[in-house]
């Protein structure tokens, strides 16, 4: 007789509801999940975006070919995808002015560092577009901070993203404009949100609805990111501990794109239903313990990165198994 085969859940990965769709057929739907925000970005803060997004589209493809080429094997569709889509979230991650080595080093750490270091695509424990931005956050932080305040002319923005190449400069209000929260973390003064952010978050909220309802992304990673993020905001707002409220944080930052496109990696999260709700608690609950206690402007690169570490973790007490077909 032979041994029974032990299998990790199903029914929790993209493929599981789309046999037919190859895996990079299902990146490039979060890519186009991501257009509606994307095409917002382009209206309001100008082409640097779009700038941002080709210097990273075009790193990650020198990059994946070159992990090819070095790997001895042809360049698959799925090496494709997978390294446009990880250029994309960082690109849109970044400040859309900052200096184009900033965009070509953090795609290339966070692809070959963050991806291929330990061993390619569907290997990687942590998130490589958070690996790629925690990079250059450290790495260049004048250039991180910077982000625009209001709509740039495309002169500036060349100037500002190739140094030396233009004569235009750009203007320092534009460039060293203090994002809600970072003004918060310096004087202690909530500034109102404009309806441009507010605008942008439901954008990315309307990809994520999207991504939910095509079962490409798993509804339970953004809730209990979302969930474990308002719960713990409130209880130190009802403490009196925190002066933000959860409608202010959820405004404010990058938590409607984290919660839509970054936590709902399904590599670099645990991988069963119930350890899926305790990776998003943790994540969600480090994210503001975060932004809460510490210096950084936002925090939800760094609260992934955390949740990633525990996801193995998780997946040893809680992911279900089964045998012959019967769940233990």
């Amino acid at each position: 007789m032979t041994s029974p085969s032990i299998l990790p859940q199903t029914g929790t990965f993209p493929r599981d509801h789309h046999p037919r769709l190859s895996a990079a057929a299902i990146m490039y739907r979060v890519m186009l999940a991501t257009l509606p925000g994307v095409l917002l970005l382009l209206f309001f803060w100008g082409i640097g975006i779009g700038i941002q997004l080709l210097l990273a589209a075009l790193t990650a493809l020198v990059c994946e070919t070159l992990n090819a080429k070095l790997r001895q094997r042809s360049l698959t569709a799925l090496d494709v995808a997978s390294g446009l889509l990880s250029a994309l979230l960082l690109a849109i991650a970044l400040p859309a002015t900052a200096p184009w080595w900033v965009v070509a080093s953090g795609t290339g750490f966070g692809l070959l560092i963050g991806k291929h270091v330990f061993g390619g695509v569907g290997m990687n424990i942590f998130n490589p577009a958070m690996v790629g931005f925690c990079a250059v956050y450290f790495s260049f932080p004048a250039a991180m901070s910077s982000y625009p305040g209001d709509y740039v002319p495309a002169a500036e923005v060349l100037a500002a993203i190739f140094p030396g190449a233009f004569e235009a400069t750009i203007s320092p209000d534009a460039l060293a404009a203090a994002t809600t929260l970072t003004q918060f973390k310096i004087d202690g003064q909530w500034a109102d949100i404009s309806s441009k952010t507010w605008l942008i978050s439901l954008a990315w909220l309307a990809g994520g609805a999207y991504l939910w309802h095509k079962h490409v992304a798993d509804w339970r990673l953004s809730a209990g990111f979302l969930g474990g993020f308002f719960a713990a905001a409130l209880l130190f707002w009802l403490s009196g501990y925190a002066s933000l409220n959860p409608l202010q944080h959820a405004g404010a930052g990058a938590l409607l794109f984290t919660a839509c496109f970054i936590v709902t990696d399904p590599t670099t999260a645990a991988t069963g239903r119930l350890g899926r709700w305790l990776f998003a608690l943790l994540a969600g609950v480090l994210a503001l313990l975060i932004r809460q206690f510490s210096n950084m402007a936002d925090s939800m690169a760094f609260a992934i990165l955390l949740a990633n570490t525990c996801a193995p973790l998780i997946d040893s007490y809680t992911r279900p198994q089964y045998i012959r077909g019967q769940r233990q």
